[in-house]
């Protein structure tokens, strides 16, 4: 990545989200708001407060994306939440993102797992309000954690909970996780898994159904990434109340379910995501039997993952994990749309 030739002007607007979470279960999304931001030439900073099981990714991550990425988990230096040690080290990683934040060095500020701090007191709650108010107008600033107290909630622009609803099916098989619902943020949790995973060595496939073949942010940015890839099949836009008005959404749909199924059926990737296959099988294009069938012959060897609103009770039943985002808050409500490098 160049951001030097690449990133033509800061973000337009940037705006403050929240991602929680009651399960102990992390959100992969703002690493899949990473990748986004990277393929359209923005630098992002993650400073993480917590541990996560892909953590072993991000080095080789942050090495595919540079300069574009940088992840920071000084704070987890001898973690130990009741040792001063680390409470300082805490401190002072914060400190540092708020600098960043403030002024603009980066266009994507992340803190990763910071609410838990603010929830015992180690970060104030007044320095996340402040920073919240204070940060460059053209920074994104992302705030995750188990719980947002109400004073957060109210002063952010987008608020997602992910409810995690975990089922036991195979405990020898790489796992079936669907990520549905309303809320913002099911993509991008499937990117910033597939980022991880393949950082990780997991060869890696990220279909995505509905799309239509456009410069997207995370299909400019995983060129450079080893391991991992992604193919756009379909016709974009469809319309909710009349998806069969267009019979090339349909075929594109077929065209991208076969496809997907040899990808899957073929054990070459060790994770495969059907980016919006819920959707597509709600609007018809595809019957939940079809998935179904085809998540009952799944290769013991594949993890899989189904995104996109509207899951069918017939699909998940066969999943490991269901991951609902539920909206809390939504800047498109207030008039906000998509844009470069955070939705596309």
């Amino acid at each position: 990545m160049n951001t030097e030739n690449d990133k033509s002007a800061n973000l337009e607007t940037g705006l403050v989200q929240v991602y929680t979470s009651p399960s102990k279960r992390i959100n992969y999304a703002s690493f899949g708001l990473a990748l986004r931001a990277s393929g359209q030439g923005f630098c992002t900073l993650i400073t993480r407060f917590a541990p996560h099981d892909l953590m072993d990714g991000e080095k080789q991550a942050c090495r595919s994306l540079a300069p574009n990425l940088v992840i920071d988990d000084s704070a987890l230096d001898g973690f130990d939440i009741k040792g001063e040690l680390a409470v300082e080290k805490a401190r002072d990683s914060f400190r540092k993102a708020r600098d960043a934040a403030i002024s603009g060095a980066f266009d994507l500020v992340v803190l990763e797992g910071v609410l838990a701090l603010v929830s015992t007191g180690l970060i104030p709650l007044k320095e996340i309000l402040g920073l919240i108010g204070e940060k460059a107008a053209h920074v994104e600033l992302v705030i995750t954690g188990p719980e947002a107290p109400n004073e957060i909630i109210q002063k952010v622009d987008l608020v997602t909970e992910m409810a995690v609803r975990t089922l036991f099916h195979g405990e020898n098989q790489a796992p079936i996780e669907v990520v549905t619902g309303k809320g913002k943020g099911k993509t991008t949790y499937c990117l910033g898994k597939a980022l991880l995973m393949s950082s990780m060595g997991v060869p890696s496939f990220i279909l995505q159904v509905v799309k239509s073949p456009k410069p997207y942010g995370e299909v400019m940015a995983i060129k450079n990434l080893p391991g991992l890839e992604i193919e756009t099949m379909g016709k974009g836009f469809v319309d909710k109340k009349h998806p069969d008005a267009d019979p090339s959404h349909w075929e594109a749909a077929r065209e991208a379910w076969e496809r997907g199924k040899e990808i899957i059926l073929s054990s070459r990737y060790e994770l495969v995501v059907l980016d919006e296959i819920n959707i597509a099988v709600n609007y018809g294009f595809i019957h939940p039997d079809e998935v179904a069938s085809l998540l009952s012959k799944k290769p013991d060897g594949v993890h899989l993952m189904l995104s996109g609103r509207y899951a069918k009770t017939d699909v998940m039943k066969h999943a490991k994990v269901v991951m609902e985002m539920k909206e809390i808050k939504h800047p498109f409500k207030n008039g906000v749309g998509a844009r470069r490098g955070i939705e596309f």
